[in-house]
């Protein structure tokens, strides 16, 4: 048909989208997909999960052409340096080809009317790598249970390495999921609002900068 152009992505995500309402995706959480770069099947776990663990989870968006290449692309590793190009895919040192991650920024577990953080990081404040404690195991051992794109690494918020942490960037999107409630947050401001909102520790100076503080 004249005019009519569809990509190979599209057609990939289209059928990621069918796989997932089979598995009883909602409409909203394709929706929600198409415009965070998640997996329509990962939404639906993390909305499921955020409900039935009464926990408030935090993501960084990956690229949004990353949604056709869950389920077919390993997720990056947390070793893996290089960003993500436009096509939401990265290629290691040694030429693995992988889907841009969903990069965890906090989590908490909903206490009487507020909520307590769930360190995800190593033991040892401020190290990198490290044995997690055993909350924050159990959760993400169980998410990536059932995920298509893995959790790769800790939560960004909790690694107090005000240097080397990458902060959050103007042209950041996330995407929260609130006691089965998701919501996508347009930029650092607006991911500000949404945890004052609930009294959650806020660890970013106002140029973007991990402050380096814990909650």
């Amino acid at each position: 048909m004249s005019g009519l152009q569809v990509s190979i992505g599209d057609i990939l995500a289209d059928q990621r989208e069918g796989a997932a309402a089979r598995l009883g995706a909602t409409a909203a959480d394709i929706r929600t997909a198409r415009d965070s770069g998640f997996d329509p099947q990962d939404v639906m776990t993390l909305r499921q999960a955020s409900a039935a663990r009464a926990v408030l989870l935090v993501f960084r968006c990956p690229n949004l052409a990353a949604r056709s290449l869950h389920g077919l692309l390993p997720a990056k590793t947390a070793v893996t340096t290089a960003k993500s190009g436009s096509s939401g895919a990265v290629t290691s040192t040694s030429g693995l080809l992988m889907v841009s991650d969903y990069d965890i920024m906090s989590a908490w577990r909903q206490e009487g009317a507020g909520f307590r953080k769930i360190p995800i990081t190593a033991a040892t404040p401020g190290a990198k790598y490290g044995a997690w404690l055993p909350e924050a195991r159990e959760l993400v051992q169980a998410l990536n249970r059932s995920l298509v794109t893995k959790i790769q690494h800790g939560a960004q918020d909790d690694w107090l390495d005000a240097e080397r942490n990458r902060g959050v960037k103007p042209e950041d999107l996330f995407l929260a999921f609130r006691l089965g409630v998701p919501a996508l947050l347009e930029g650092p401001a607006a991911l500000e609002r949404f945890y004052r909102q609930d009294r959650l520790f806020w660890p970013y100076l106002p140029n973007g900068r991990h402050s380096g503080a814990a909650n």
